[in-house]
């Protein structure tokens, strides 16, 4: 077991903006929980949205929801969403440092070494780090990467707070009777399929992404808990097991877990599409091997080439869940028997049994 004291929180876009604006209140809980972590001996590591939302504000253009408008809005609320976050945490004493990052420099070969001596240095020096997606350079999620950089930092939980207190059997945001599921010992397809997407909450997440964000943290060997925030002290009950949110077990995995590139390629998104696997295919899938167009009897969905598909078998069961490498089209039409749609690297296998 980790026995680390580092914490990875990812705090989203409604629980710091309300109506496109920094709001005071919700900043300073935010820090209030950081702080009595910090006070318990947890060395936390925080992740922020909420760019976006800001720079939005700054300019009638950037309401769009195109690439560039996306990424002019993120340059522009950067800034002031940092500079919130520092003065808060310096009124308590504690000082901070920014991290821009993507999903590339904890993957990628060559650049986690440089990424993993600053997040040590700050830590030795007591800083607290506030970490966010280079979104200037490119949109993502800042749930994934805060699941990816739980697992690269080893930490012993990654905590995702939002506006919901965790994931329900139906969408609370909707009405009805809706009931929270406190403990999820084990991730799968059944448990994803309780999840809807975001209500018009002004950001990029909802609970399907958090639940993307669980399968990269979960499989990486770190407990993952979805809660609100509207505790102070959530962050401490959460990593005592308090029941707090929905909590989700590390998965067991035979061997060593995936590598992070592989978790990303995987889960970085939920899926577009669906490939059903011929009886070939379910044993290249079960010795992990490439997925070739002969092996697949049908494609659904609008899927493009690079999109998260689910790979299922006859009986639509779910195996597995990749980056394929050609769109719907294509894969109906347009590869050779003898193509590989998926690669080994480029999918993870769900089902063990």
């Amino acid at each position: 077991m980790n026995t680390d004291n580092r914490v990875v929180l990812k705090i989203g876009t409604t629980s710091l903006v309300t109506d496109g604006r920094l709001d005071p209140d919700k900043v300073d809980r935010l820090c209030e929980a950081v702080c009595r972590g910090i006070e318990a001996g947890l060395a936390p590591v925080v992740v922020t949205s909420g760019a976006i939302a800001i720079g939005r504000t700054r300019h009638q253009a950037l309401s769009g929801s195109s690439a560039a408008a996306q990424q002019v809005a993120a340059a522009l609320g950067q800034g002031l969403l940092y500079s919130a976050l520092r003065e808060c945490f310096a009124a308590r004493g504690l000082e901070t440092g920014q991290v821009l990052l993507t999903p590339h420099d904890l993957i990628e070969p060559g650049r986690g070494d440089r990424v993993r001596a600053t997040f040590d240095e700050m830590r030795t020096l007591g800083f607290v780090p506030i970490v966010n997606e280079n979104d200037a350079l490119g949109v993502r999620n800042n749930d994934v990467l805060a699941a990816l950089l739980s697992g690269f930092l080893r930490a012993r939980l990654l905590l995702l707070l939002t506006n919901v207190p965790g994931l329900y059997d139906s969408n609370p945001l909707l009405g009805g009777t809706a009931r929270r599921i406190g403990h999820v010992p084990r991730l799968t397809p059944e448990v994803e399929a309780m999840a809807g997407g975001s209500v018009g909450d002004g950001g990029t997440g909802g609970m399907l992404m958090k639940l993307s964000a669980c399968w990269i943290a979960t499989y990486s060997g770190v407990r993952t808990v979805i809660a609100d925030t509207s505790d102070p002290a959530v962050l401490i009950a959460a990593d005592q097991g308090a029941d707090v949110g929905t909590d989700f077990a590390p998965r067991p995995t035979r061997g060593a877990p995936p590598e992070a590139g592989r978790l990303w390629r995987a889960f970085r998104t939920p899926p577009c599409g669906v490939v059903t696997c011929a009886p070939a295919g379910l044993l290249a899938i079960e010795h992990r091997q490439p997925l070739r167009r002969i092996q697949v009897t049908t494609a659904r969905g609008q899927f493009r080439a690079g999109d998260v598909v689910d790979i299922t078998g006859p009986d639509t069961r779910l195996l597995a869940r990749g980056s394929i490498r050609y769109a719907a089209a294509a894969v109906e039409f347009g590869c050779e028997p003898s193509t590989a749609l998926l690669v080994s690297s480029d999918y993870v296998r769900i089902r063990e049994d």
